[in-house]
């Protein structure tokens, strides 16, 4: 797992996800660009890297194994609750930190109240968890 320390920038969007993603590709690319809602399917948030923070919907269903084979993704990127690292995972990585913490959730009725993963808020074992990664 690498880490990277993200650059910070004014916050833009209210969305933790959001902000999280401009933040990763701003350090990366030192672009300010618009955090996008492309499907996994097609491409990485950016290049070949899925960004996700802390409460993230990690796929819809309930079946990561079966999300992994269908996203374009290689490399996964955490951005820590504080903004100010990125652990940057590959596909195996990403889907052993998505077993253990990622739990059931279902969907606001106004996105059809489907059944998703999705991440915890960053606990203590989540920290302890990357920092041995």
């Amino acid at each position: 797992m690498e880490r990277i320390a993200l650059r910070q920038i004014e916050r833009q969007y209210a969305n933790n996800g959001q902000h999280a993603e401009q933040t990763f590709v701003f350090t990366m690319s030192g672009m300010l660009r618009k955090a996008d809602n492309k499907p996994a399917e097609e491409c990485g948030d950016y290049l070949d890297i899925q960004i996700k923070s802390a409460r993230a919907s990690v796929c819809k269903g309930l079946d990561i194994d079966a999300y992994l084979a269908l996203d374009a993704a290689k490399r996964y990127a955490y951005v820590s609750a504080d903004f100010s690292i990125a652990y940057i995972m590959t596909k195996e990585e990403w889907r052993a930190f998505v077993k253990q913490f990622a739990k059931p959730a279902i969907e606001s009725a106004k996105n059809g109240g489907s059944a998703k993963m999705r991440l915890p808020t960053e606990t203590k074992a989540v920290r302890e968890w990357l920092e041995r990664g």
